[in-house]
């Protein structure tokens, strides 16, 4: 397609005032289609800074959660560590602490002890359980007297301190040292307490339903 023929010649006639008012006017045209457009793109890469930095705020938030997560793992791995290790001294506490069915049991071993240590036990009176005012654990008692060597009787009581259950010796009291057939007897009387964990709470059972 031809495009029109602008006849230069006519700008010859036209006079010099004019050609300025006309050069003028295509000046202004020109600046205005150049505002125009550069507005335009201006706005355009306006609207891409604002984009920009709310992707960036949003980049920044996302990555303050990522490092507040981790951080919550970090303490979840070490209270389940934690946890771990108190259910391990949980149970070695159990073991010191038996049930409270146990506990006779418990007494029989301190008493074959003293017998094997070449005690003669003369007394072993089992008290009244009573449950401590904290409800942690259970007291029995038992009223003991035995007839053996000073060591002996030494050697006793240390055994029962290394026992794996936590037993107590109260109230001890030596009578006057005999002797006989060349051995020195010491009459020992004490109070031997076993601590053993209170009954469990038994659950409630739900009542039964009525019979048709």
């Amino acid at each position: 397609m031809d495009l029109p023929k602008v006849n230069l010649d006519v700008l010859r006639t036209v006079p010099p005032a004019q050609k300025v008012l006309l050069l003028g006017l295509a000046l202004g045209f020109i600046v205005l289609a150049f505002y125009n457009n550069y507005g335009m793109l201006f706005e355009s890469w306006s609207d891409k800074d604002s984009k920009i930095a709310a992707l960036q705020t949003d980049i920044g938030k996302l990555d303050a959660d990522i490092q507040a997560t981790n951080i919550k793992v970090k303490h979840l791995d070490e209270l389940i560590a934690a946890n771990a290790q108190l259910e391990v001294e949980l149970v070695k506490k159990k073991e010191k602490l038996p049930q409270e069915e146990e506990a006779s049991s418990l007494l029989k071993q301190v008493t074959d002890l003293g017998v094997k240590l070449g005690l003669d036990i003369k007394l072993w009176k089992p008290g009244t359980s009573m449950l401590h005012t904290s409800k942690l654990y259970v007291r029995q008692p038992v009223s003991v007297e035995v007839v053996g060597g000073y060591h002996t009787v030494g050697l006793f009581f240390d055994r029962i301190n290394k026992m794996p259950r936590i037993m107590s010796v109260n109230d001890l009291k030596f009578g006057s040292p005999k002797v006989d057939q060349d051995r020195m007897l010491l009459q020992t009387v004490f109070e031997l307490v076993a601590y053993v964990a209170p009954p469990e709470p038994k659950s409630e059972q739900p009542p039964a339903s009525a019979g048709k």
